[in-house]
């Protein structure tokens, strides 16, 4: 099963930050692409539905309102895991 990503939105607010609303689309593990952000972290919120985060080699269940910090240069993946696509809001940090 391939996975759809869509991104609504994406801003750039203070200080050089960008914030991204994407909605993830059903799908199992393999079909979610690898992410790696080298020189930004991110805070990723769950705005609706479920997603499961793949981070480290540990999965985790995120649910509406909960958040994630994924440090820069971390491969990480997610995909709705719930009944139907899921929403996320990320914030991207430039490092130093």
């Amino acid at each position: 099963m391939s996975q759809t990503i869509e991104t609504t939105t994406s801003v750039t607010v203070i200080h050089g930050a960008m914030l991204s609303f994407e909605t993830i689309g059903v799908a199992d593990a393999e079909a979610a692409p690898q992410r790696v952000r080298e020189l930004h972290e991110t805070l990723l919120r769950v705005i609706d539905g479920t997603v499961t985060l793949e981070l480290a080699g540990k999965t985790r269940a995120l649910t509406i309102e909960d958040e994630a910090r994924i440090a820069a240069g971390t491969p990480h993946r997610l995909w709705s895991t719930g009944d139907g696509d899921a929403r996320i809001v990320q914030e991207f940090r430039r490092i130093h």
